[in-house]
């Protein structure tokens, strides 16, 4: 795997923080490579030799946002008992719902969904940047868990799905659909969340 050079992440960076902002300012379909072109600063061959598109800009927009949540290193080492795991899921809840609930973030999150059913060309993109991302994350935390002997979760995607869901359920009808403000769920709240969904894989466990 070829690292990139400091200049060419910078490079990467500029572009993508041009492209968002105009998405973000006039869609998905009104922006133009030459507007993100002349908004970078660069030249559209050196566009293309980091993007291949406009649909690729768009999937490595909301990519970068998942980025600064860190899903992986909050996963990092392997929970080696309950109160660990527990205290991971609970982070992983935090995170998610603390970020994605930032009215940049929702706005941007309004945007993707709004193309998608639009522009077909999208969706697999998109699926794979956002939600089979997020799934992915807790498929891994959930499986190590699993082979750890902390709980039963057999079919680790499936048992992603079923925490991944719940806790999306605040973005989507807090956030996207909310008419007032969004707030994010209190400590509490996510706290039961993740209890009960523990209830559901260890349960199995005991057995």
């Amino acid at each position: 795997m070829t690292t990139e050079s400091p200049r060419a992440r910078a490079k990467r960076t500029q572009i993508l923080t041009a492209a968002r902002t105009l998405f973000l300012q006039h869609g998905y379909a009104r922006t133009s490579t030459d507007a993100i072109t002349e908004a970078a600063g660069v030249s559209k061959q050196t566009l293309y030799a980091y993007y291949r598109g406009k649909a690729q800009l768009l999937s490595a927009t909301i990519a970068q946002e998942l980025d600064g949540l860190d899903l992986h290193g909050r996963f990092q080492p392997t929970p080696t008992t309950h109160d660990d795991l527990r205290a991971r899921l609970l982070d992983f809840a935090h995170a998610v719902t603390g970020h994605l609930l930032q009215p940049d973030a929702l706005a941007l999150l309004r945007l993707l969904l709004g193309e998608a059913i639009h522009v077909p060309e999208l969706r697999g993109a998109l699926r794979e940047a956002f939600p089979a991302r997020l799934l992915g994350v807790g498929a891994h935390l959930l499986q190590d868990a699993h082979a750890r002997g902390l709980i039963h979760a057999p079919d680790p995607a499936l048992s992603a799905r079923m925490f991944v869901g719940p806790v999306m359920s605040y973005v989507v009808l807090d956030g996207l659909f909310s008419p007032t403000a969004p707030h994010p769920p209190t400590d509490a709240t996510l706290a039961r969340l993740v209890d009960l969904f523990l209830l559901t894989v260890h349960e199995g466990a005991k057995r």
